[in-house]
C-alpha cells in the first residue's frame, strides 16, 4: 500500500537502509562512500543557509535549499529528514516563518542523528 498524505508520519520509518543498498548496488562502495561524504559535508550548510534565509526574509532561498536537502536525504534513506525538509519547503513557499523555523530546528536535530547513522552504516558496509 502506498503512502498517502493521510498516513501518520509516526508510522513511517526514520531511515531506510535499503536506499544505501540500492546506491551500493548501482555504483559500488566507492559511490556510496562519496555520496555519504558529500551529504555529510553539504547538508549542514543547506540547513544553515535555509535558517539564515528565513531570518532575512528570503523564503525562496529557504525553499530551494530545503528542496535540495529533501532529495538528497531521500536518496540516502534519511526519510524523516526528507519529510521534514519537504514540510519546511512547503512552509517556506507559504511564507510561514514561525512554522518553518521550528521545522528547521527539528531538522537540525534529525540531521545529527542521520550523520551518526550514516557513519555506522559506512563502517558496517566497508564504504
Amino acid at each position: 500500500m502506498s503512502s498517502t498524505p493521510a498516513t501518520n508520519a509516526a508510522e513511517l520509518p526514520d531511515v531506510d537502509p535499503d536506499a544505501l543498498t540500492r546506491l551500493e548496488r548501482f555504483g559500488g562502495r566507492k559511490l556510496l562512500r562519496e555520496m555519504i561524504a558529500l551529504f555529510v559535508e553539504i547538508a549542514p550548510a543547506r540547513l544553515s543557509t535555509a535558517l539564515r534565509a528565513v531570518a532575512e526574509g528570503s523564503m525562496t532561498t529557504a525553499e530551494n535549499e530545503l528542496h535540495s536537502l529533501k532529495s538528497s536525504s531521500a536518496q540516502l534513506g534519511a526519510m524523516k529528514l526528507s519529510r521534514l525538509s519537504e514540510r519546511g519547503e512547503l512552509l517556506a513557499r507559504a511564507g510561514m516563518v514561525t512554522g518553518i523555523t521550528e521545522t528547521l530546528l527539528e531538522s537540525r536535530t534529525e540531521l545529527a542523528r542521520v550523520q551518526s547513522w550514516l557513519a555506522g552504516e559506512r563502517e558496517a558496509r566497508g564504504a
